[in-house]
């Protein structure tokens, strides 16, 4: 119910929703198609029409001309009343009218009603029509003619096409030319009405086009967003004791299956965090439990009956170990805190590898003695370059100091430990240390820079060191830009690789 709740309050708040703006997608692409389909349709059937309105006004127009050429073209004819009426042949659409050079009607048909002033302005010889009209003829006369025929609206809204003829008369008895106009109109009521049908089936047409795309937009949006609403129910169910959730690949569409694959392996890194997060809280836990149960056992003996002054003493200085192990401790988990969230920065500088490595060797040189072992240096560089590296010099102390340290732990008695030193020419610079003994097995090396993280699971040796040096010395390579790395070979040898990158690549 909460969720519902929360889907509810969220549409509210007027937050875009992608369903929406697909099916409004679909619906505007749907309106812009089918308005210019059905633009393109109405121009060109307007075209047409008006077109054949013409070829038709010139058809008649040339059955008027053979009549004459029949009769005789004379001026009582065209003024005679039956010769115009015949002419219209009772079609009630077409109207005839005979006017004279000053454009006044000497007669009409019953069914011509256009006022001489939306006459054309040029008539047409009427010796120039073709004997034969047809879509041809009608483009090579407007060619040669420009527009052949007018456009008028009556006042009561009916429509008129009108063509405007010019028929030669014999010439006077002065020998003065003389002519007469004739006017052919057409009542395009029909063809408008028809143009008004298709435009207004166009309109509904287009209206239940864009409400039936806007609802398949709509249906393909809520189809196509299913998957993702299954990664958002997985991400629901998941909680710090359900981390085994999976998005299925077998039923994945193409387009999704990089977005699944990520959303699962952002599943499996957040379980090895947690579970890492959850070995991370034992392993502290544990190790916090044995100095401190150090200290209390200690305390407790030592408050069980009364004691001399050097009795407390010496309980007091073994807690001084413990707290130290303890400081040391809380320390390194410090630096790793900063080092996570990017506080400790490091300040590089060009450091002579042979010096500095020496000092730390020199430190480490009564360690090695209690233990038989001896330390080896060795510093190469390449191409006759100076051997340096471009690292902080107190992180680059620690961490070089981390792995001898560790080399020193598990170490064979009487044997040798080698730090080695690689100066590059590009500026990088690498430092191995490296010890024989039983080495690590290959399922713990994934594994061994991680805090914590021993490879014995007995935790023997806890009391000697408390899991956090090589997870320092990673964490040191990192803020530098390098890396580190390791390899052991059972029995034999166990190397650990620390790398500094050039100066500017970090």
């Amino acid at each position: 119910m909460k969720r519902w709740l929360d889907a509810l309050l969220f549409r509210l708040s007027g937050r875009k929703s992608l369903t929406w703006q697909i099916g409004l997608l679909f619906a505007l692409i749907s309106f812009l198609v089918i308005a210019a389909m059905g633009f393109s349709i109405d121009r060109m059937l307007s075209s047409e029409l008006l077109e054949a309105n013409d070829v038709l006004l010139l058809g008649n127009m040339s059955v008027l001309r053979n009549r004459l050429m029949r009769l005789g073209a004379s001026e009582s004819i065209l003024n005679s009343p039956r010769f115009v009426e015949e002419t219209a042949m009772g079609y009630r659409k077409l109207g005839l009218a005979v006017l004279d050079e000053d454009r006044r009607i000497l007669a009409a048909s019953e069914g011509f009603s256009v006022p001489p002033k939306a006459l054309p302005e040029q008539a047409i010889p009427i010796e120039a029509l073709p004997e034969h009209i047809d879509n041809d003829a009608e483009r090579a006369l407007q060619a040669g003619f420009g527009r052949l025929s007018r456009e008028w609206t009556a006042p009561d809204g009916r429509w008129y096409q009108v063509l405007l003829a010019r028929v030669s008369l014999p010439s006077s008895a002065s020998g003065k030319p003389r002519s007469v106009l004739i006017a052919l109109s057409y009542e395009r009521s029909l063809p408008r009405e028809l143009l008004a049908r298709y435009r207004k089936g166009l309109l509904e047409t287009l209206i239940a086009s864009v409400l039936a795309a806007a609802a398949l937009g709509v249906w393909a949006a809520r189809l196509v967003l299913k998957r993702a609403r299954r990664i958002a129910a997985t991400a629901g169910r998941i909680s710090a004791h359900a981390l085994n959730e999976r998005l299925s690949l077998e039923d994945t569409p193409e387009e999704f299956l990089e977005s699944t694959l990520a959303f699962n392996h952002m599943l499996d890194r957040l379980q090895d965090s947690f579970t890492r997060l959850s070995e991370f809280s034992s392993d502290l836990a544990h190790d916090l439990r044995t100095p401190i149960n150090n200290l209390l056992g200690e305390a407790q003996v030592a408050l069980s009956r009364p004691r001399d002054a050097a009795e407390y003493r010496a309980v007091l200085e073994s807690a001084v170990e413990e707290y130290e192990r303890l400081s040391r401790m809380i320390e390194n988990m410090l630096f790793l805190a900063r080092a996570d969230n990017a506080q400790a920065l490091a300040a590089p500088q060009w450091i002579d590898l042979r010096q500095a490595l020496g000092k730390i060797l020199s430190y480490y040189e009564l360690l090695a003695e209690e233990r038989n072992i001896r330390l080896s240096l060795e510093v190469r560089s390449e191409k006759g370059g100076k051997a340096r590296a471009w690292a902080d010099e107190l992180m680059l102390n620690r961490a070089v100091g981390n792995l001898i340290s560790n080399a020193l732990r598990h170490g064979e008695r009487d044997c040798t430990v080698s730090v080695k030193a690689l100066a590059r020419g590009d500026g990088s610079a690498e430092i191995e240390a490296s010890n024989p003994g039983a080495g690590i097995a290959g399922e713990h090396l994934p594994r061994i820079f991680d805090r914590f993280y021993r490879p014995c699971s007995s935790r023997e040796g806890s009391a000697a060191g408390s899991g956090l040096g090589l997870a320092i010395v990673k964490s040191i390579a990192e803020l530098h830009g390098g890396r580190v790395g390791v390899r052991s070979e059972p029995g034999l040898e166990t190397a650990f690789t620390l790398s500094f990158p050039a100066a500017g690549r970090a």
